[in-house]
């Protein structure tokens, strides 16, 4: 008797799964070391936010990241219960694909998909109440508002198929469109003997070798510049030249005229003091320290003016302009408690920069139930509030069309002090001077304010208490270098800084409301660089870690996932092509994939497995059910038929047998189907039809008809 190549023995109902050698992206040898950066997406349905609720059921079954798990809608006989809806907090402009995986590979599934921003007037996102999918299916959203409430409602499901749904995942994505990058260069006309470049080599710079063009040539679009009002020597207090006297109001129109013809949005950050203006030290400049309180807010107001106002006339409107420089603590500081000593060495050795009040905030009396410290507390803010009503007039003055902005950090545990700095400051804008501002601003360096995960938490808290500002992280950075400080949860190395400002931009991308609209990257070129100098040469190379700015940003969305099913030793067809959203265009078209070979155990059992492919927008997968129908066990009779381990009178029984299951199988009538399976059956145990049919041939036509009986009872 003549084996049978084609046919496997061992029919398990197992699961396989094909590997492939993952998709690496090579970066551009222009740039300095090498980082691996894909383009930043989240699954929303992970926040902490994000809430379910189901018709029955536990809803969050599927939505709790275990495929092995499934939301069950228990039956369809009620069907006005069977669904399950999604809050995720906020509408969001860059949810572009949602994933819909269902229990049962080989199940077909009748379903629709809806989106809404309000949970009440819904749009279709997908809609199967006819045509059934296979196993799951992605959703490309195209022509379509923003969404918050996703609500998946299941109509019907094939025989056999668990009803439920596995996984739901919502995926957002970082757009250009949405999402501003930016970085304070400030320094740029302090370092002109150095000569910055994407290019691998120092024959030539890639533009003029100046800071601000190569971080545009990085795809960087905005630029912070900060004001200091005559800068002096944090040391002696001595005017200074060189690097930080690149600051003064001058130099600064002269970087936001050259910033502006490179196409790039301008912002200014008034520290209002002659040096670095930070939570730990807020000093008076010196032509301010002897001002009586009324001559400050005055001297703010002009000053800010001014040097806003040179701007509009000279053309370069400020995109943006930041009104103090991280001021938690206040700013301008006076006489309202004894000093610190925690200053510039020249405010330590001249107490006559504390003799006047000033816009120190108490904090040490926030919540005091003391009456005179609460009022010591009111009084700061009274001050305060005063300061920043100067500045935020003087803006809107001198340049209507800026945004104002206003930027505090978020200590690592302390973000209750935050939201009663922005209560206390919006509050009193509003009350005492009809004033607000545009922005709420934070920096984010992971040494000191937590980790990526509670930037996420400060910014959703922002959004959802004071849903009508905008938000930014205004700095951030993080070393390319080994041993560069304490541990951050990145390393220290090029793709460390890759991994650290994507993840930025995803945290920010991902807040409710798309309320956070920018990132700036504090002094990618100074201080923790994104660039390697090259030898001992003046050239400097952007590191690997700058393309982040541009593929952190998604401009074709390709579905991830197909789902397909083949029968038992039939090799599957996998599409040739899969679907791409082009983001700009808001169009739809396909792309090539190339997938990997399958091996013939991986589709010889029932179950599923899985196949890697790539296209040229990434990787995809294809989900194949291996499923048993009438067709199997007619080419499984057919081969032993042709090897002549059946014959005679066996044969039209048997082949009479299937022909009418598959009649009635195509029809819908399992029950019918399975009658003249057994009778298939019966018809192989026969004594009288032994002389018809060899052992194997017995052994594996009972076997399969079987297991077709088994699939049809589940």
């Amino acid at each position: 008797m003549k084996k049978i190549p084609w046919l496997k023995k061992s029919i398990g109902l197992l699961a396989a799964t094909v590997l492939s050698v993952p998709l690496i992206t090579t970066p551009a040898s222009a740039y300095y070391g090498k980082a691996e950066i894909s383009p930043a997406v989240t699954n929303l349905t992970t926040k902490s936010w994000v809430t379910f609720q189901a018709g029955n059921g536990d809803a969050g079954l599927a939505f709790d990241q275990d495929e092995s798990t499934y939301w069950d809608a228990h039956s369809l006989s009620g069907s006005e219960e069977n669904w399950l809806q999604v809050d995720l907090g906020g509408t969001y402009k860059g949810l572009r694909m949602v994933e819909v995986v269902f229990p049962s590979k080989n199940g077909k599934y009748k379903y629709t998909l809806e989106g809404s921003q309000d949970g009440e007037n819904w749009f279709t996102l997908s809609d199967h109440a006819s045509d059934p999918v296979l196993g799951g299916e992605d959703v490309l959203i195209q022509d379509k508002p923003a969404v918050r409430f996703i609500k998946a409602t299941l109509l019907g499901v094939s025989d056999g198929a668990i009803p439920g749904i596995t996984e739901i995942r919502a995926n957002n994505y970082a757009l250009k469109d949405h999402f501003s990058v930016g970085a304070d260069i400030s320094w740029d006309t302090g370092f002109l003997d150095r000569i910055h470049t994407t290019q691998n080599n120092t024959d030539a710079p890639s533009s003029d070798g100046r800071m601000i063009s190569t971080m545009q040539e990085t795809s960087m679009s905005e630029v912070r510049f900060r004001i200091w009002n005559d800068p002096r020597n944090e040391g002696d207090g001595q005017p200074v030249g060189f690097s930080d006297g690149s600051m003064n109001p001058e130099d600064t129109l002269n970087k936001s005229l050259y910033s502006k013809s490179l196409g790039m949005k301008v912002g200014l950050d008034f520290h209002y003091s002659d040096s670095w203006a930070d939570p730990g030290k807020q000093i008076k400049p010196l032509a301010w320290k002897d001002l009586e309180f009324e001559e400050l807010v005055k001297a703010i107001h002009d000053f800010t003016y001014k040097v806003t106002d040179d701007h509009v006339k000279a053309g370069a409107a400020p995109e943006f302009i930041q009104v103090g420089n991280e001021i938690i603590n206040g700013t301008l500081w006076g006489n309202e408690k004894t000093a610190t000593g925690s200053y510039p060495n020249y405010a330590k050795n001249d107490s006559s920069y504390f003799g006047k009040p000033g816009g120190e905030l108490l904090w040490e009396y926030w919540n005091s139930e003391d009456p005179s410290e609460q009022a010591k507390y009111d009084a700061a803010w009274d001050r305060f509030t005063a300061i920043i009503d100067a500045g935020l007039r003087a803006v809107k003055e001198a340049s209507p069309n800026s945004k104002t902005k206003i930027h505090v950090i978020v200590d690592a545990n302390r973000l209750a002090k935050t939201q009663e700095f922005w209560r206390q400051l919006t509050t009193r804008l509003k009350n005492d001077y009809d004033n607000n501002f545009d922005i709420m601003s934070i920096s984010y360096y992971p040494q000191w304010h937590g980790t990526m995960s509670d930037l996420g938490n400060y910014l959703h808290a922002f959004a959802s208490e004071f849903p009508e500002y905008e938000l930014a992280v205004s700095e951030t950075s993080h070393f390319a270098t080994p041993n560069s400080g304490p541990a951050t949860g990145y390393p220290f190395t090029i793709q460390g800084q890759a991994d650290f400002m994507k993840d930025v931009i995803r945290t920010c991308n991902d807040t409710i409301n798309n309320s956070c609209k920018t990132m700036l990257v504090w002094e990618p070129v100074i201080w923790q660089s994104m660039f390697t100098r090259i030898g001992t040469s003046q050239y400097w190379q952007a590191n690997d870690s700058t393309r982040v700015f541009t593929a952190a940003f998604s401009e074709f969305i390709q579905k991830n996932n197909e789902y397909l099913a083949t029968t038992l030793y039939s090799e599957p067809r996998l599409p040739e092509k899969i679907e791409v959203l082009d983001v700009k265009n808001n169009r739809l078209k396909e792309a090539a994939v190339t997938w990997d070979s399958i091996p013939e155990t991986a589709y010889s059992k029932l179950g599923s497995f899985t196949v890697n492919g790539t296209s040229e927008y990434g990787k995809v997968t294809a989900h194949v059910a291996v499923t048993i129908d009438v067709s199997v066990l007619e080419d499984l009779t057919k081969g032993f038929i042709e090897t002549k381990d059946l014959s005679g009178p066996l044969v039209p029984q048997l082949t009479n047998a299937l022909k009418q299951a598959n009649h009635h199988d195509e029809k819908g009538s399992a029950k019918v189907a399975s009658h003249f399976i057994k009778k298939y059956i019966a018809s192989l145990q026969k004594n009288a039809n032994e002389k018809h049919l060899s052992s194997e041939a017995q052994n594996t036509l009972i076997e399969h008809a079987e297991l077709l009986l088994e699939t049809w009872n589940r």
